[in-house]
């Protein structure tokens, strides 16, 4: 064990932590549940990372342990287990090798519900046919299954800490308990604006370059609404050069997108989105957070977001983007336009708004709550 005589003379706590990932292949909250355990562990505690498969992008990002499964012979004994999906969470707590924490960064009921009743429809489901209709609705019925078995789980008495206000609030009407917020932060050492950024009318010789972020396949992401709308837009003849960044090795071919990332580092997907003036983000209410969102934020661009309470919790002041409604591809066609036809003074007022609020939140700052959350909770 690693001894921090800073973190003694701070608090006089020590205590040994055990985390949980399936994997280490990419994804936004396993990277930030990582960062969270590497942080911990300089700051003196003892960490234990356990993985069932080590490879990934972010093997080399942290030591971790591979073990065959989570079960009780495989977590040692120690004060708190982190897990981040429901699984987990149940085999940390039926392991009784500790007091088990739900790091909670997204609520997939509420894009299950969405799934079920229509108001999303996974991109695999979206062809035409009877067959693809059959299918649908027998997927339905095993998301209505996999609902009740995860509620079964958050009704446990198991602690949260949770990335948002709105998502400790919803968990707290469905469920009670106890739910902590610890809010994600930005690299501000990666995400900050353009240094040398000068205004210029958007024009064919000068098209509005766009960028959006995430999964294809990942429902509460909306991505296809935005492809829907970029594309939209182009057919009215608004010049828009479009960038796509996802997070898997590939991805379908969509004729539009004109400039396209995979699998990026944070400095580098910095560069992309300050090469870029808009941002755009249709996800779902399901979204836990949006980091993308307020990393592009932090670029100083201008953004086009969904009114989900993720996003409209940012800040009480809403005139750092432009929103729009839900799954409303009209919508945002509407906003590219109104981007597209915007004033430099109203494009430096939504950039410095945007500016401002994404300097409120930092990655050292949530560090430091969610230890400190920990050693409040288990104290407790």
């Amino acid at each position: 064990m690693r001894f921090n005589l800073h973190l003694q003379e701070e608090s006089g706590v020590i205590m040994k932590f055990v985390f949980l990932s399936k994997n280490m292949e990419f994804s936004g909250g396993r990277k930030l549940l990582f960062e969270y355990a590497g942080y911990l562990r300089d700051r003196g505690h003892d960490v234990v990372i356990l993985v069932i498969k080590i490879e990934g992008m972010l093997k080399n990002m942290v030591k971790a342990i591979r073990v065959d499964d989570f079960s009780p012979a495989s977590i040692p004994k120690c004060d708190i287990i982190v897990a981040t999906t429901p699984k987990d969470v149940l085999k940390a707590w039926k392991s009784g090798k500790g007091k088990t924490i739900h790091f909670c960064q997204g609520f997939q009921i509420i894009d299950l519900e969405h799934r079920i009743n229509g108001r999303v429809i996974p991109p695999r489901f979206q062809e035409n046919g009877l067959v693809t209709k059959l299918n649908l609705m027998r997927k339905k019925l095993v998301w209505s299954k996999k609902i009740k078995r995860i509620e079964k789980i958050y009704k446990l008495p198991i602690p949260k800490i949770v990335v948002s206000e709105h998502l400790k609030d919803e968990l707290k009407r469905r469920f009670g308990g106890d739910n902590f917020v610890c809010r994600n932060g930005v690299h501000h050492e990666f995400f900050y604006p353009k240094k040398d950024y000068l205004y210029s009318k958007f024009s064919l010789k000068k098209p509005i370059k766009i960028v959006n972020v995430g999964p294809y396949e990942g429902s509460s992401k909306g991505i296809p609404i935005t492809i829907k709308a970029v594309a939209n837009a182009k057919k009215m003849g608004i010049p828009i050069h479009f960038t796509r960044v996802f997070t898997s090795a590939c991805e379908r071919n969509i004729n539009i997108i004109d400039e396209k990332y995979s699998l990026l580092s944070q400095e580098e997907l910095g560069e992309v989105l300050r090469s870029c003036d808009l941002y755009i983000s249709n996800a779902t209410e399901a979204e836990g957070f949006g980091l993308p969102a307020i990393e592009a934020l932090s670029c100083g661009l201008v953004s086009i977001l969904s009114d989900i309470s993720s996003y409209k919790n940012f800040s009480k002041d809403k005139g750092y983007c432009i929103f729009v409604p839900q799954n409303d591809s009209e919508a945002t066609v509407d906003a590219i336009e109104k981007v597209f036809r915007m004033s430099e003074n109203e494009i430096a007022r939504i950039r410095s708004k945007a500016f401002e609020v994404a300097s409120t939140f930092s990655h050292d700052d949530s560090c430091s709550k969610f230890e400190e959350l920990l050693i409040r909770i288990g104290a407790s």
